[in-house]
């Protein structure tokens, strides 16, 4: 330590300086100034690993998801369009079997080996049928007016469609799509390349019951009518026949009696819509179509909704 006035060196505990005499003075011993502790700066928040994992798993969870409903989807669609083309078959043979006609005369019985087992099996001949004549379908008496797709022959009693050949392959149906790409698309996809349809027949069936395309007003009404001449089509165009015309009267606007050229002879078919029963040979022998794809089962009608919406594009 030193001395508080001339600075000379004293020793500790010595009173006056022995160098001038002044009495020495302690100076207080200095208490080191706390220092301040530095503040630790808030650091970001890492995130916790399970959060990012949680997040990972949810990701990839939704990916799963996505990807089995994409593939449940492709498996429907894949399965539909098996049934509508292959249907293991049933379909196919269903629409495949030869028409033979019914031999309701007497005097043919010899022949009744020739008619096929299943179709005769099918039907029967009703004694109290309706019989029905070529006169039916005469237009004698009635007032003619044109159209697109027939001509039609009007009278109080009756209306008979007459086909003008005008529907064609290169027919432009509905909504751009021709009718003879149709028949492509439904030969290929729908019968799968086995017995093409009667293009003949239906776009007789086609002029009859559309008439004039002016006449069909939106996509349902197109297709409601396309789905009943593809059930006729369909299922007798194998049978060889020609359809001429057809009648129906007000009445019984959903009863249509056809004109028909079976074998060289000219007789009546008449098919009710409305009740779904079909006669063959003046009225005198029913039709039935047996089977899951007759011409009036569910299944039948959802194919042909499908493949007429899939290949006209219709709402």
């Amino acid at each position: 330590m030193f001395c508080n006035k001339c600075g000379a060196e004293v020793t500790p505990g010595q009173k006056f300086c022995t160098q001038c005499g002044a009495q020495i003075q302690l100076q207080p011993q200095m208490q080191p100034r706390p220092q301040a502790r530095p503040q630790m700066q808030a650091q970001p928040k890492a995130d916790k690993p399970w959060k990012k994992k949680t997040g990972l798993i949810i990701a990839i969870i939704l990916v799963i998801v996505l990807l089995l409903a994409i593939l449940l989807g492709v498996i429907g669609y894949t399965v539909f369009n098996y049934i509508v083309k292959n249907d293991t078959g049933s379909y196919t043979e269903s629409y495949t079997e030869t028409y033979t006609e019914v031999i309701t005369d007497e005097d043919t019985a010899d022949d009744a080996d020739k008619v096929e087992p299943e179709v005769a099996a099918e039907t029967e001949e009703t004694a109290d049928s309706e019989v029905l004549t070529d006169d039916l379908t005469s237009t004698e008496g009635t007032d003619l007016i044109p159209y697109g797709y027939s001509d039609v022959y009007a009278s109080d009693d009756k209306v008979v469609i007459v086909p003008n050949g005008t529907i064609t392959d290169d027919t432009v149906l509905w909504n751009g799509k021709t009718i003879g790409g149709f028949c492509d698309y439904i030969d290929k996809d729908v019968f799968g390349g086995q017995s093409p349809m009667d293009r003949d027949l239906l776009y007789k069936l086609v002029a009859i019951h559309e008439i004039d395309p002016q006449l069909i007003p939106d996509d349902k009404t197109f297709e409601t009518v396309m789905k009943y001449c593809l059930v006729v089509a369909a299922e007798f165009r194998d049978a060889g026949v020609v359809m001429n015309k057809a009648v129906f009267t007000p009445s019984q606007p959903n009863k249509y009696h056809y004109e028909m050229v079976v074998n060289g002879e000219t007789n009546i078919w008449t098919i009710d819509y409305d009740t779904q029963e079909v006669t063959l040979n003046n009225g005198k022998t029913e039709y039935s179509s047996a089977g899951d794809y007759g011409m009036f089962t569910e299944q039948t009608m959802a194919i042909w909704m499908y493949a007429i919406s899939e290949y006209f594009e219709l709402n």
